[in-house]
């Protein structure tokens, strides 16, 4: 049994093994011996090498092996059998009884050694020129980043950086910067990880100063046992690549008119910015005034003169890190990562500052503005620009030459021919509910929408009759009721613009009273509106002191004494306090 594993074992070695007595006689021989001497028709066992091979083969065999069995030590000799270059290797087999009983010789075949290793040298010739020809550097690391070869242009680029030879050396070694060098130790070290190629790209700042682009692919050398083992890296200087990509981006995110952002390039940034690093985010809206006009009067041309002007505004206000961008015809929008609701409305009032520095030849330069933060993550961009929108209607409606502000002059003027309300009566109103509105310190989109307010607070008695508005003397419970419903009514008119909801409840709420009997909800206190609560002081006061038809025309003083007996009844105690502090100081009867 132990022979026949043995044969099957020897049998199947690709290498010629014989096994002879002490006498030199074959006692054994495995396929592979036979198979190469094929043509001595003989067999071997129990016949010694004069018996089967001519005298030079026999000599040199006779001579290595009683050289074996005289020194009991192995020996490896060349020599040449059967024409072919050979390595013979001769042991003694020993028992144990230290007792030679026979020698065992085994040839390996150094013709076919030396072919592969010409096959070898060849193709490793022929991998360095095609290293060497590369359009790029090639590199290959041990696993423990060292540099164990390296292309010419590898090494031509760290020679010009005054590196010297690369081979031997690390990361650490050859780049100046600690960062760049643990940046790549990082990636060699997942490539062997994760036995996974990358590609990654880097920017590297050449001596000189020059930002140099690269793009390396890096792939783990994987050894017979499946170790990972060093990297292989390609790197691609790509600095030409990424400089026209750059251009291309310029070109197909830019607005051509005005050389600011476009669209396109909001879409992106409106995605990018909905990220914790960055919020809050600060929406600034703004729209260009004038522009049907400019457009209608002196055509497009300079109605694009117009936009890049307004274009140029933006850009003197906004720093580097605030995003502005032309969305549509006469549309702009700032985006400001990591700001305050304040930081915009300065914003806004140095873009309004800085338009009285340019000049159009048929209107001043100006934009309607307004702003909104984005302070979360389910709050989208668009949403906070829907808000700011919103506040850019209101703006407008107190713009001059509008077609928004005509709409609201109309009904301004509608209610005057019906009632007796009076342009200076609401222009009055208006200036008390802004001195009101500063000394609250209310940011300029509430005190847009205050102004509404003041302006449209009695735009309902459009739809109560004459008869009942200016009949003399004192109206009947019933007349009461109905001109009550002018808050109702207001409120409907100005609903139909949904962007003006704010304003909408500020009409809807300016009769009613602190101590909760006013109407028409009964609310009270902080539940009426902020913007409701200032209007009913104001227009109080201007009623109580100037001329009307049917009531007693109170002075300064008398009226800061009737607001103060109401107050904390009718009117806000804070808010009367505050106004009636300024009467005080004002020295001229308004």
């Amino acid at each position: 049994m132990e022979y026949n594993i043995f044969k099957l074992l020897v049998d199947n070695i690709p290498q010629p093994i014989w096994i002879k007595d002490i006498d030199l006689k074959f006692v054994y021989v495995n396929e592979e011996y036979e198979n190469i001497h094929k043509g001595v028709n003989k067999k071997f066992i129990g016949l010694k090498d004069e018996e089967i091979f001519d005298g030079a083969i026999n000599n040199e065999c006779y001579r290595y092996c009683n050289l074996v069995i005289s020194s009991l030590k192995p020996i490896t000799e060349e020599c040449y059998l059967g024409g072919i270059h050979r390595k013979i290797t001769i042991i003694p087999l020993i028992n144990n009884n230290g007792e030679i009983e026979a020698i065992a010789g085994i040839y390996v075949n150094l013709d076919i050694i030396n072919e592969k290793d010409k096959i070898i040298e060849e193709q490793e010739n022929i991998l360095k020129v095609v290293m060497e020809t590369l359009p790029g550097m090639v590199f290959y690391k041990d696993k423990d980043g060292k540099y164990v070869y390296v292309n010419k242009e590898f090494d031509e680029f760290y020679n010009r950086e005054g590196i010297g030879k690369s081979i031997g050396k690390t990361n650490f070694d050859i780049h100046s910067s600690e960062e760049l060098a643990l940046k790549y130790t990082k990636e060699d070290n997942e490539v062997i990880k994760n036995k996974q190629s990358i590609c990654v790209q880097t920017v590297v700042n050449s001596k000189n100063g020059e930002k140099i682009y690269t793009e390396a692919v890096k792939v783990p050398v994987i050894d017979k046992n499946n170790e990972a083992v060093g990297v292989v890296g390609l790197i691609l200087d790509i600095t030409e690549k990424k400089e026209a990509e750059e251009q291309l981006k310029h070109v197909s995110f830019t607005d051509i008119l005005t050389g600011l952002y476009n669209r396109t390039y909001f879409e992106e940034k409106a995605k990018e910015l909905l990220s914790e690093e960055y919020l809050p985010v600060g929406v600034i809206m703004g729209d260009a005034n004038g522009l049907k006009l400019v457009n209608d009067t002196l055509g497009h041309n300079e109605g694009d003169e117009l936009l890049k002007l307004i274009a140029q505004v933006l850009s003197d206000v906004c720093n580097a890190g605030q995003l502005i961008f032309r969305t549509g015809g006469d549309e702009y929008v700032i985006l400001i990562p990591n700001t305050t609701d304040y930081e915009c409305e300065n914003i806004i009032k140095r873009i309004f500052k800085q338009c009285e520095n340019y000049k159009h030849d048929l209107i001043d330069v100006s934009v309607s503005l307004g702003a909104s933060l984005t302070d979360n993550i389910n709050k989208s961009i668009y949403d906070a620009l829907k808000e700011a929108e919103d506040k850019v209607y209101r703006q407008k409606l107190l713009q001059k030459n509008s077609f928004n502000s005509s709409v609201m002059y109309s009904l301004q003027a509608g209610l005057q021919t019906k009632s007796l309300e009076t342009e200076e009566h609401t222009d009055r109103v208006v200036n008390y509910c802004l001195i009101i509105g500063e000394r609250l310190s209310l940011p300029m989109s509430v005190m847009d929408e205050l102004t509404i307010v003041a302006k449209l607070h009695d735009i309902g008695k459009i739809g109560i009759s004459e008869e009942i508005l200016l009949k003399e003397g004192n109206l009947t419970d019933e007349e009461f009721e109905v001109v009550k419903t002018h808050t109702e009514k207001g409120y409907r008119i100005v609903k139909a613009s949904n962007q003006l909801d704010n304003i909408a409840k500020g009409v809807l709420t300016h009769h009613e009273r602190w101590d909760g009997n006013g109407y028409p909800l009964k609310l009270s206190r902080e539940g009426i509106p902020l913007i409701a609560r200032i209007v009913s002081i104001a227009d109080a006061y201007d009623s109580m002191t100037n001329n009307h038809l049917y009531k007693k025309v109170f002075n300064k003083d008398d009226a800061i004494e009737e607001l103060q007996r109401c107050s904390g009844k009718q009117f806000d105690p804070d808010i009367v306090r505050i106004f009636t502090e300024y009467l005080s100081e004002t020295q001229v009867c308004v």
